[in-house]
């Protein structure tokens, strides 16, 4: 009896101090967590950068160079704001073709930058750099590397390594990357604004790097970027499917044309003017390939598939799970941060580089708790939560494209319907090159400010879209609760049509139709279309449970504009509202997509899982060790392991290595 009350008397003993320990160990971590400090990302007032003028000056031999055109960049990547990488482009340009015109004074003001600057995650410091999308793991390899082999026996302050000890870390990660592209395609893929940063940090390797695996890897994936340029351009517009769009790469229009570079290369030939990938101007080691010219310019019908990256539930198979620091760019480069699979990783990730600082970052620190820690309680917390955050990931964009002479159409198939999505632009249609229509269901409300995802940018909750030739269809499945962590849910989708750009353009009832020269369009929806208040551009269904039927004509194939409208009209349209299930018949064809299942056409499945690229010009499966591009009596050959890169001019072939 003694024995049984002594032993009740120290269980509860155990428990007590059980009980203080936790709460103790709360209050203790609740104490260090309110002391993280953010760090700003970016600078308080303007900075005037003026780094991308003096590089184009200085290239094409200007006179009386003013050098204080540098001083803004300096203060700026001193100052380790985010997109310092974005700087560093053209002053290494500067410091490869302009060494001997820098004067000492600007000399020892650039390598006093340089030689303090936190090249990667995990260098000594925190700042509020983005290091991890795509582009920016580029940037910041293709940088350090350069920095690297300029400054090899320089001991850099802050890493405390040497130039060659940066450049054989940063060609570490040049390889990793260049080789997911290779294999995977890109994450960012077709991405107007991303592509960009690829193209300036890869022309600078391929032009200064004495490193002929790096140059000629360089080159090969350069050329798998053009080749998504060349095939996902409308008479040089480039505006597709995407893991990352803005308001201006959804909305078209001719200026959304790379910085000019589709228009350089495949229209008015014009120069491009200052800016990160002059040195596309400037470079004698790269040539885009001639078969590329002829895809961007074929007129005829053509159906380009695509799959563009990985899902996160590839990544464990495909040997990307780990807290490496390639598996951390694999899955950060997704935007992967917390998504269930990923935020064990991404916790102990932020933990070894110091980087709850980051403005980015910051809001991490809510979790960083020992017990949450201890216990493993991350994934249950995000599944629990279902954080807006989720949706940041971009995963496998598996994209189909049907271009005509008239008009292009474009869908990342079945792509994860009814998650958020904060960037991805899942389908739309090219009006020629005037501009572009298409549809979202908003995750703000207009008048709202936020970067993304907002009115205009991503999705609340994606649709599942499926498109075969020149039609999509589009459900929509509005959850009727808001999610515990989400900014907002709005009841109604709504659609990009620009009234006034077309030449005609006219709501009926769940019709919209326009016309613009002898390209047709139509939307059809659910529910009744509606302006928007006093816009001209923005058209409304309201609705949680709707979809969106998009159907793209032409002069040439229906006739009469009067024609194409009769047509689309008399086409038969069945939508079970409770078990989302959306038949459509046009043309001959008989459609049927099943919510978050199967699409169907002729009541046969269709497959939207897609080989690496499956076009008339390349079929290639991922991971694939040569791709072969063929059009029009051009041909281009890359061997990515091999380093062989061989391309067709006229009857004659070219090889760079």
């Amino acid at each position: 009896m003694k024995k049984s009350r002594k032993g009740k008397i120290k269980f509860k003993y155990i428990v007590l101090l059980l009980l203080i320990s936790i709460i103790g160990t709360i209050v203790f971590d609740y104490a260090r967590i309110s002391r993280y400090k953010k760090i700003p990302g970016r600078p308080s007032e303007k900075i005037d950068l003026r780094i991308n003028e003096l590089q184009y000056q200085l290239a094409n031999g200007e006179d009386n160079i003013d050098w204080s055109q540098l001083d803004g960049a300096l203060e700026y990547i001193k100052n380790e704001y985010d997109c310092s990488d974005f700087r560093l482009v053209n002053l290494i340009r500067v410091l490869y073709e302009a060494d001997n015109q820098i004067p000492v004074i600007y000399k020892k003001a650039i390598e006093e930058v340089l030689f303090n600057f936190r090249y990667w995650w995990d260098d000594p410091g925190e700042n509020s750099m983005c290091y991890w999308s795509e582009n920016h793991q580029i940037l910041f390899a293709s940088a350090e590397y350069l920095i690297g082999q300029k400054y090899p026996e320089v001991l850099f302050r802050n890493s405390g390594l040497t130039g060659k000890q940066h450049l054989e870390r940063a060609r570490i990660r040049a390889i990793d990357w260049l080789e997911m592209r290779w294999k995977y395609g890109f994450t960012e893929f077709f991405s107007g604004t991303y592509y960009t940063e690829d193209i300036a940090a890869l022309i600078n390797l391929i032009d200064f790097a004495n490193d002929d695996e790096i140059v000629a890897k360089s080159q090969i994936i350069l050329d798998l970027l053009f080749y998504d340029l060349a095939s996902q351009s409308t008479n040089a517009m480039f505006v597709s499917a995407s893991g990352r769009a803005y308001e201006g790469n959804r909305k078209g229009g001719p200026c959304r044309a790379m910085g000019g570079l589709t228009c350089y290369y495949w229209a008015d030939g014009k120069e491009l003017g200052p800016g990160m990938v002059y040195g596309m101007m400037t470079t004698k080691k790269y040539i885009v390939p001639p078969v590329f010219s002829e895809i961007a310019r074929d007129t005829s019908n053509v159906i380009i598939k695509q799959s563009n990256g990985l899902d996160i539930s590839e990544l464990k198979s495909e040997g990307y799970f780990g807290t490496d620091n390639r598996s951390m760019m694999m899955q950060w480069g997704m935007e992967a941060f917390t998504n269930p699979e990923i935020i064990r990783n991404s916790m102990k990730h932020i933990r070894n580089c110091n980087m709850f600082s980051n403005d980015f970052l910051a809001e991490f620190k809510i979790l960083d708790f020992t017990l949450i820690k201890w216990l493993a309680l991350e994934p249950s917390i995000s599944r629990f939560l279902n954080p807006q955050s989720n949706g940041v990931a971009i995963q496998k964009g598996n994209t189909y494209t049907y271009k005509t002479k008239d008009y292009s159409m474009y869908t990342a198939q079945s792509y994860h319907p009814g998650t958020y999505g904060d960037q991805q632009h899942i389908f739309g249609m090219n009006i020629k090159n005037h501009f572009s229509i298409f549809h979202n269901h908003p995750a703000l409300e207009k008048e709202i400010s936020h970067q993304s995802p907002n009115y205009w940018v991503g999705y609340g909750h994606i649709p599942h879209s499926v498109q075969d030739e020149n039609v999509n269809l589009s459900i929509y499945s509005i959850p009727d609760k808001k999610g515990l962590m989400e900014m907002d849910l709005l009841n109604y989708t709504h659609g990009y049509f620009p009234f006034e750009k077309f030449d005609t353009a006219f709501i009926d009832h769940n019709y919209v139709f326009g016309k613009k020269d002898e390209t047709y369009c139509a939307f059809i929806g659910a529910h009744n279309f509606e302006l928007r208040n006093e816009a001209k551009d923005d058209i409304i269904q309201k609705g949680k449970r709707t979809f969106w039927i998009t159907e793209a004509g032409s002069r040439t194939v229906d006739g009469h504009f009067s024609d194409f409208v009769e047509r689309i009209k008399t086409n038969r349209i069945k939508f079970e509202e409770e078990t989302l299930v959306l038949s459509y018949q046009s043309n001959g064809k008989n459609y049927e997509l099943d919510f978050k299942k199967d699409f169907k056409i002729d009541g046969k499945v269709i497959d939207t899982n897609y080989m690496r690229f499956d076009s008339p010009y390349v079929k290639a499966n991922v991971k694939d060790e040569i791709i072969t591009f063929r059009h029009n009596g051009k041909e281009l050959f890359l061997d990515f392991d091999n380093m062989i890169r061989k391309f067709s001019e006229s009857s004659t072939y070219a090889e760079e290595i």
